[in-house]
């Protein structure tokens, strides 16, 4: 849900993106500073048990909050101390940072700090950098440093590191599906365990050991996608480069964990309701959740019967919307071809005997656009309205 930064991060994450293809957008904020990985927030169970185990130990009695999976395989583990620790305020959590393999990086700990007494080189660096962004939490760590959360004005989310004085350090982008996210629906071949790159298995074998890899698949840039099951039984998905090289890991099947909590779809902004009838008129929401930061997700059926989750931020204002298959765009939703209204199906068999659909877009005023192929090969986009009246075609 995130729109490139620019000028310096857009280039850097555009060429992360050749080999990661992520279709949710990233920051728009002008930062010069690059940008070191994304994350996304999975289950507890996900973690090595070389670090469940190095937290139990040193921890006793605390509860582990929050885990982010870094792009980079590395993990970032949020610890609630237990009474009886060294913390010195009951909302005291320790920041502790892994390495892929479990080895404990560092250890902080952080202590919630009102957004007022930031560090005015904090405030600045990020109003400048994040025009329009809106400040959600901050702590202070160890040494005087501080991680701050925030969300851009495109309802991007990110953690910014800061030094004692205020100087910015780093960030990282919050990825709701995933560090790396293909269309697995088209483009993809299967690959033997057996034939993947030496490279691909060693890697495997030394940053995951004793992990099964259960498949794999070759993507049309030539990159793999390799599942594997962790010994510690978490599924995470691998993606490396046509020549074998790491990119990216992200969580697979049931890790996710996006701390988000139900709300009542009475309990919503009178912004959000108002963008749904509006743009999707005779659309069901059938479920709503409140993300950790104050935005919204909403998965809502439209009267055509799809299947679309739209975002929206703590303000009520849309951000972004996806299908079914998690395909992303702020401007038209991806629409799986049998999903189509009848009457467009109907149409196009009529008018255009033996075309094929390549693929369908629901706008964001509710109308279709149709691309096809013709039965003697012609590219066209054919254009419905909400209701399934054909309006208008064009050569593709």
């Amino acid at each position: 849900m995130k729109n490139t930064q620019k000028p310096l991060i857009g280039f850097v994450l555009s060429c992360m993106m050749l080999s990661c293809s992520n279709n949710e957008p990233v920051s728009s904020g002008s930062s010069t500073t690059a940008v070191a990985s994304t994350y996304e927030v999975v289950a507890a169970a996900a973690l090595p048990t070389t670090i469940t185990s190095y937290i139990t130990s040193k921890y006793a009695g605390s509860t582990t909050t929050e885990v982010n999976l870094n792009s980079d395989g590395t993990y970032v583990a949020y610890v609630a101390l237990a009474t009886g620790t060294t913390a010195k305020t009951s909302n005291a959590k320790a920041k502790l940072n892994f390495t892929a393999k479990g080895t404990l990086v560092s250890a902080k700990t952080e202590t919630a700090v009102t957004i007022a007494d930031l560090l005015p080189a904090i405030t600045t660096y990020i109003s400048t950098n994040y025009p329009g962004a809106t400040i959600n939490v901050a702590h202070s760590e160890t040494g005087g440093s501080f991680d701050v959360l925030i969300t851009a004005a495109d309802g991007s989310k990110l953690k910014l590191d800061f030094k004692a004085d205020g100087t910015f350090e780093s960030a990282r982008i919050f990825r709701a599906n995933g560090n790396h996210k293909h269309n697995h629906a088209s483009s993809q071949t299967p690959v033997a365990i057996a034939d993947l790159a030496t490279s691909i298995t060693a890697y495997i074998t030394t940053t995951y050991a004793g992990a099964t890899i259960t498949s794999a698949h070759k993507e049309s840039d030539g990159s793999f996608d390799v599942f594997i099951t962790t010994a510690a039984g978490a599924k995470l998905n691998l993606n490396f480069s046509a020549a074998g090289d790491f990119v990216s890991v992200s969580s697979n099947g049931n890790n996710h964990s996006n701390d988000e909590t139900p709300i009542a779809v009475a309990d919503l902004l009178t912004e959000i309701t108002t963008y749904i009838t509006t743009n999707y008129a005779g659309a069901t929401i059938t479920s709503a959740e409140k993300d950790w930061n104050g935005g919204f997700e909403l998965h809502i059926t439209t009267a055509a019967g799809v299947r679309i989750e739209l975002n929206f931020t703590a303000a009520g204002a849309f951000v972004v919307g996806s299908d079914s298959n998690n395909n992303y765009s702020s401007g038209t939703v991806a629409v799986v071809v049998a999903d189509l209204i009848t009457d467009i199906k109907t149409y196009i068999a009529t008018n255009y005997a033996g075309a094929t659909i390549k693929e369908a877009h629901l706008e964001s005023d509710g109308s279709y656009d149709v691309t096809i192929i013709s039965a003697n090969g012609v590219k066209l986009k054919l254009y419905f309205t909400a209701a399934g009246a054909f309006v208008s075609v064009k050569n593709d």
